[in-house]
């Protein structure tokens, strides 16, 4: 149950636009073993004068997910992630900042305000 938010400066075509949101997602399931429809995502475009990034930083994909996952599946997904994007949008690996979070699952209000922790997930976080 990722939660993910990508940032990226405006001026690319909404078809772009949702095809690396698409694509992000595809990743996620792959690497976390995640249902299809396991989907919380959102983009957010800023004025080009409003983004400044370390070159050469141009998009920036923050994931809160669960704790749980191991070093090499964290590794996995950056690498994939990478890859992905490179081969569905034509963007430079390099250009790509990834950003993982894991609050405790007693942080997480799920399904009619449960703690994640007290819920079934239906997949595996450890892996």
């Amino acid at each position: 149950m990722p939660v993910t938010q990508i940032n990226i400066a405006q001026g690319k075509p909404k078809i772009y636009l949702r095809q690396l949101m698409d694509t992000v997602h595809r990743v996620l399931v792959d690497t976390l073993q995640l249902p299809e429809d396991d989907k919380n995502m959102r983009l957010q475009e800023f004025d080009p004068e409003l983004f400044d990034a370390k070159k050469p930083y141009e998009i920036f994909i923050e994931v809160s997910m669960f704790p749980g996952r191991s070093k090499q599946c964290k590794k996995q997904l950056y690498t994939s992630m990478v890859q992905q994007l490179q081969t569905d949008l034509s963007i430079e690996p390099t250009t790509v900042f990834i950003i993982l979070y894991e609050p405790p699952m007693e942080n997480w209000g799920i399904r009619g305000g449960q703690s994640a922790e007290d819920v079934v997930l239906g997949f595996n976080i450890h892996l």
